[in-house]
């Protein structure tokens, strides 16, 4: 004798079971424990030397320098009037000044960064504003001037910022990135 599903109201049930099987079926995040007999990737180094410029071959050192950037060709005081906009195809004109302001003194030279490239600059140009305001009457020659090739700079947008030299020679610090334009 055959007894129908139906009848004894199982049917129900058994699809309630059905779908509760079901829905366990779904896929689950895994989270794979490391192996431990995995080599483990070595820890990223120090970036690169430069290879060009007065900083060339030294190592960053992690304070920053005194400095400022006066003009990057027709823009003046870049680092406080932004955005600071240049015209494009005519040579492009860097200055301001830069010292070691950790041994209060001139650095042993002076690169101004452009898109990542080192261009080295006239070091030591006078500028007494900059002796009066530290104070430190050695600090009169510090004054950077350094001119880009018309077409070193392409229309659209760059980044620059002053790379000295430290004092004894032994390293460098790198200023704010200042954000210009060329049209």
């Amino acid at each position: 004798m055959r007894r129908d599903l139906t009848a004894l109201g199982l049917l129900p049930l058994c699809l309630a079971g059905l779908l509760t099987l079901a829905a366990c079926e779904k896929g689950k995040p895994r989270h794979v424990p490391p192996d431990p007999m995995a080599a483990t990737p070595p820890p990223p180094g120090p970036a690169a030397p430069p290879t060009q410029g007065a900083s060339a071959g030294l190592a960053a050192r992690p304070e920053a320098p005194a400095f400022t950037i006066d003009r990057i060709g027709d823009a003046l005081d870049p680092l406080n009037r932004r955005p600071a906009i240049t015209a494009a195809g005519r040579p492009t004109m860097i200055s301001g000044f830069g010292l070691d302001a950790v041994a209060k003194a001139p650095g042993k030279g002076l690169d101004v960064v452009v898109d990542g490239k080192p261009y080295s600059a006239a070091y030591g140009a006078e500028r007494p504003d900059v002796a009066t305001y530290f104070k430190v009457p050695a600090l009169a020659k510090v004054g950077f001037t350094t001119t880009l090739p018309a077409d070193a700079l392409a229309v659209g947008q760059h980044t620059a910022f002053v790379r000295v030299v430290t004092a004894d020679g032994k390293g460098y610090f790198d200023g704010e990135k200042i954000h210009f334009q060329v049209r």
